[in-house]
Parts: C-alpha cells; sequence; structure tokens
C-alpha cells in the first residue's frame, strides 16, 4: 500500500516537471541575473533649526552710543552634537540696532546631547533705535539660512529732547531816530596878533544846538606849521553837553622862531556819540579857528597884513519855525571883518539835504567889498517835504580875493545858519459814527477811524474813553507808532447801565512829528433804549382758550322733539291698535318725558 502511494507520488512529480520543460520558451533554460536597484540620490541637508535659549548682557541699560558685549545661547534639538562641526557652519549677524560684528561660537553640549552653540557679539554698540539683535546660521555648502531675533530688553532707546519755548517779548514801541546834533566850534579873542616864541592861551567853547546831549565829545586839536602846542595833550575829554548848554577847553599855543604866513590856525575836530532811537551812533564836528600872527624876517620887509574874514553877522528867514514844505525866502548880511579890501567875491549857499532852491540861483557875485564892509543877500528856498525837524543847516561859503602890497591872496570862509524846521501835523482822527441803536445792558461799539497823511511817523498814540453811565472793558488803550501813509480804526466796546441819555468822551493823545504831545478830543452823546423784557415773561406753552360749543345748543331743542315722538308713540299703543297717524294728546299732569310708565 505505502509502496503504490510512493510510486503515484513519483509519477505525478514527473508530469510537474515535463509540464514545466514544455510552457517554458526555448532558451528559457538560461535565466538572465536580476537587474541592479537604481541608486538613490543623496538626501539635501536639512536647514539648522536652532532656538534662542536666553542671552546676556555686560550692561544693565545701554544707551545709544554705548558699547556692549551680547552672548546668546542657541540650540538644535533635532541634531547632535557628534554630527555637528562648527566648521560647517556660517554665523553671522544680520543688521540690527547694534553694530556690526563677527560672532564668536562655542559649543556647550555633550556629543550624545542635542547641539548648544553659545554665540558672542563682543563690543557691538547701540544705535539708540529699536531692541532687535538678529543672528544669522547657515549650512556651508548650500541649504536655506535661518534668522534668530532676540529682543535686547537692556537697550534704551534715544529719545530727543523738547526744547522749551523761550516766551515772546513783550513788544515796546519803536523810538524815533534822532539828527546828529549841530555842534558850533568858536574861539577867545587875542589881544594882538602873535609874535615869534609868543605864547597865548585860547579858550574853545563848543556849544550844543541840536536837542539831542552830547555824549562823551572828545576834541582834537592840530596846530599850523608855525604854532606849536605847549598844553601837555592835544586830546581834551569833555564832559557830556545838554542840549542847549556849552562846554570850553583851555589851549596853550605857542608861535615859532619863524614865521611865514600871517595867518596861522588851529584845527580843532570833536569826535562825540549821540542817542539815535535808542542806539549810541557815532558823529563830529570840525572847524578850523584862524589866529594872526606876526611874520618874521627882514626887519625893513613889511609884514603881512591878516586875512580878512567875512563872516554872516545876522540872518532871518521870516518865521519862528518852517514847514516842512513850505517856502521861504532867506535875507543873510555878511561883513568883511577885515582890514583890507577883499575883491572877487562869490557867495554859494548850499541848502543839503533839507532845503531846496526855489528858483533862481545858489551863487552870487561881488565886486569887491571894503574893509568893514557889509552886503544883504536874499535866497528863495523851500524846505523839503522829507526835511527832518528840527535845527537844520544852511551853509554859505565865500571865496574871495585880496591884495596885500604887491601880493594877491585868495581866501575863502564857510558860515554855517541853523534854520528851524518843524514837520506838520497831517494826523487825521475822524470823528466816531453814532450806533443806529442802543439799548440798556446790550454792548454797543464806537470806532475811531484815523489815517497819517504826514511824511513822517506819529508817534506813542494812546486812546481813552471817558464818562459815568457804562462799563467798558478797555477805558485805555495803547496804540503805539503810526508810520506814513497808515491807516486804521480804534474801538471801544461800551455797555450802558441804564436807558436815558449817556455822554462819552473819547479822548486821543500823540506826539506829532516834532516831538509835541498833542490831544484830540470826540464828546458823543448816546441815546439810551430800555432794556427788553425776558423771553419767559410770555410762554410759548400756555393753553389755547377754546371756544364756546354754540352747535351743540341746537341739538337740545332737536332731542326734545324726538323724546317726545316716542312717548305719544307708546301711549296710543297701549289702548287700540295704532293709527296710521297718532292723534297728540298734551302730557299728563303725572307724567313727564322720561319718567316711569303707569
Amino acid at each position: 500500500m505505502s509502496v503504490t502511494l510512493l510510486q503515484k507520488s513519483a509519477a505525478l512529480a514527473v508530469c510537474l516537471l515535463l509540464s514545466v520543460s514544455l510552457c517554458l520558451p526555448a532558451g528559457a533554460g538560461e535565466l538572465e541575473p536580476p537587474a541592479a536597484p537604481p541608486a538613490a540620490a543623496e538626501p539635501a541637508p536639512n536647514p539648522p533649526e536652532f532656538l534662542a535659549l536666553s542671552y546676556t548682557s555686560s550692561r544693565d541699560a545701554i544707551h545709544r552710543g554705548e558699547v556692549s558685549d551680547l552672548t546668546v545661547t542657541l540650540k538644535d534639538t533635532a541634531l547632535l552634537t557628534r554630527d555637528f562641526r562648527v566648521e560647517d557652519y556660517d554665523f553671522s549677524k544680520l543688521i540690527d540696532s547694534f553694530s556690526a560684528c563677527t560672532p564668536g561660537v562655542e559649543v556647550l553640549s555633550a556629543e550624545d546631547e542635542p547641539v548648544t552653540l553659545r554665540l558672542t557679539c563682543a563690543g557691538v554698540s547701540y544705535s539708540g533705535t529699536g531692541h532687535s539683535l538678529k543672528l544669522s546660521a547657515a549650512r556651508k555648502g548650500g541649504g536655506p539660512a535661518q534668522t534668530v531675533e532676540i529682543t535686547v530688553a537692556q537697550a534704551v532707546e534715544y529719545t530727543p529732547p523738547v526744547p522749551t519755548p523761550k516766551p515772546e517779548p513783550t513788544p515796546t514801541p519803536a523810538p524815533k531816530e534822532q539828527p546828529a546834533p549841530a555842534v558850533v566850534i568858536t574861539r577867545s579873542a587875542l589881544a594882538a596878533p602873535l609874535a615869534a616864541n609868543q605864547a597865548a592861551d585860547i579858550v574853545v567853547t563848543f556849544h550844543n544846538a541840536g536837542k539831542t546831549r552830547v555824549l562823551t565829545p572828545q576834541a582834537v586839536f592840530t596846530p599850523s606849521e608855525s604854532l606849536l602846542l605847549v598844553s601837555d595833550t592835544s586830546t581834551f575829554l569833555l564832559p557830556d553837553i545838554e542840549p542847549g548848554k556849552s562846554q570850553s577847553v583851555t589851549v596853550r599855543v605857542q608861535a615859532g622862531k619863524e614865521i611865514a604866513a600871517a595867518s596861522q590856525a588851529l584845527a580843532v575836530e570833536l569826535k562825540y556819540n549821540y542817542d539815535n532811537a535808542g542806539t549810541l551812533t557815532a558823529a563830529s564836528a570840525a572847524d578850523k579857528l584862524n589866529l594872526a600872527a606876526v611874520t618874521t624876517g627882514d626887519p625893513a620887509q613889511k609884514t603881512d597884513a591878516a586875512t580878512p574874514n567875512i563872516v554872516v553877522r545876522d540872518f532871518t528867514y521870516g518865521q519862528s519855525n518852517i514847514a516842512a514844505g513850505s517856502r521861504f525866502t532867506l535875507d543873510f548880511r555878511f561883513q568883511n571883518m577885515g582890514r583890507l579890501r577883499v575883491e572877487n567875491v562869490v557867495a554859494s549857499v548850499d541848502g543839503g539835504e533839507n532845503f531846496a532852491l526855489d528858483g533862481g540861483t545858489s551863487t552870487f557875485y561881488y565886486d569887491a567889498l571894503p574893509a568893514k564892509g557889509e552886503q544883504k543877500q536874499s535866497v528863495p528856498l523851500q524846505a523839503l517835504p522829507t526835511a527832518k525837524s528840527g535845527a537844520q543847516a544852511v551853509t554859505v561859503q565865500f571865496k574871495y580875493e585880496y591884495v596885500d602890497g604887491n601880493k594877491r591872496t585868495a581866501a575863502s570862509s564857510e558860515v554855517r545858519m541853523a534854520v528851524p524846521v518843524v514837520q506838520q501835523d497831517r494826523f487825521q482822527i475822524n470823528a466816531p459814527a453814532l450806533p443806529e441803536s442802543c439799548t440798556a445792558g446790550e454792548e454797543c461799539v464806537l470806532t475811531l477811524n484815523y489815517v497819517n497823511r504826514g511824511k513822517t511817523d506819529v508817534s506813542n498814540v494812546e486812546a481813552a474813553v471817558e464818562g459815568d453811565g457804562f462799563d467798558a472793558a478797555a477805558k485805555t488803550q495803547y496804540v503805539g507808532n503810526i508810520t506814513a501813509g497808515t491807516s486804521g480804526s480804534i474801538g471801544f466796546a461800551l455797555t450802558p447801565n441804564q436807558a436815558g441819555k449817556v455822554k462819552v468822551l473819547l479822548k486821543v493823545t500823540y506826539e506829532d512829528p516834532n516831538l509835541q504831545p498833542q490831544t484830540k478830543e470826540f464828546p458823543v452823546e448816546l441815546t439810551v433804549g430800555e432794556e427788553p423784557l425776558p423771553d419767559d415773561l410770555f410762554p410759548d406753552d400756555m393753553p389755547e382758550k377754546k371756544p364756546f360749543p354754540w352747535p351743540l345748543l341746537a341739538l337740545i331743542p332737536l332731542g326734545g322733539v324726538i323724546a317726545g315722538a316716542v312717548v305719544m308713540l307708546r301711549r296710543g299703543g297701549k289702548g287700540k291698535a295704532a293709527d296710521p297717524v297718532p292723534a297728540w294728546e298734551p302730557w299728563p299732569d303725572d307724567e313727564t318725558p322720561g319718567g316711569p310708565e303707569e
């Protein structure tokens, strides 16, 4: 039994082998080796995944411009220390709130721990803006970089100081400019002409003809070549000279051994300061003082005569003051003060910057003028509209010749005359216009309109309101200086206290172009009405009076007729059948309309 089973198994195996061999194609017996699997691509390097664990700063507070050492601790939990090499990575600092640096890298972790690094930025300066510290980590050879940003709490941002505004100064009225004061220089007379080697004391006087004080005057003297100054110094410091006052100084001179000319001179220059609208301004005045001397030489030789001088004895201009822009005639009388006759006399009149000729010529010729002789001359002039107020100079220069023996000599002299000029007061103020209505307890306004039609400023203008029976927020107003050609208005807000006539006085004071105080007054009478009743005396929400309901009275009779008809119908229905039209019956004595039925 077992043998037969084995034989059957062997036969089945042979059949399977034959069927497999018949099914295989030709050459299938030779088996090809299996193909090699494709090579796996190298995985791309993973980007760093560092986390900032902590940081430290060498300063507790870092201000703008201060230097500090910053240390940051980083950790990559996906990377072991044994798989990390510092030289395979680039660590750098990005642009942030601190200056540039190259971080120092130090490994802190063990071989089998996640890599932990310490990055140090030494000596970085804080910019004063922000709190950011940015570090970059990248694997060498490619791959994305990682940015790690740390907020440095010790950084103190810079806040620029806020400037404290200065209080604006209170404006002050601008002072008026003043012209330089004119200084007239004179000397004392000599008893006789100076002889050789003779000394003499000369008193030189300085007179302030202006309206402003002469400050720190200093006189400098220069003698001619035949004179010597015997005084210790040629410069003299004088005290201040008030307007209309004088100061003198004594100068000692001595004639030389030889005197070539009979006319010697002592030149003097006065340098000083004056107050010009609050500004210290420098000015000067100069003159040449002629001194007679006796020439030296051959005794038989005739001594030259003294140089004749022509001076203005007096002058008039027809008025006490000359108004700017007006015309006038300047009459002056001049005289030959010498002992010799002068010839070919030419007189030239110069009005300077304040006067101009009003027709004619400024130069006059005279053939001769004897010793002690006089001559008169009239010159038409006009004060310019822009002339400065005060004493202004008109200069007359004389050029002439005189004959001393056989010698003809040319000479000249110059004389200045002071003519007072005043500027016209053309400051115009119009009378105020009265308001259309004015009520007690209510504000009304009075306005003064003004215009300066003059050529110069009007200074220190002040307006005031006076009177009783009213209140004013500002009873005095300071307007200040009003320049030429300027117009404006001054307003006063008044609140009358009661009804009736209220008298008000508006007063304006100022200094005219000649610095003289002026006052203009404007009396005003206001008619003040009663104060209006308050609005809540007659309220709008009072109930309206309703009219009497006259139409309802007409319904009363109609109701009585209807009630009577109803009663009649009811009474007729009780005795018999209702007639088509029941007869009218009077009301029983015991029945009333609307009463109870029987």
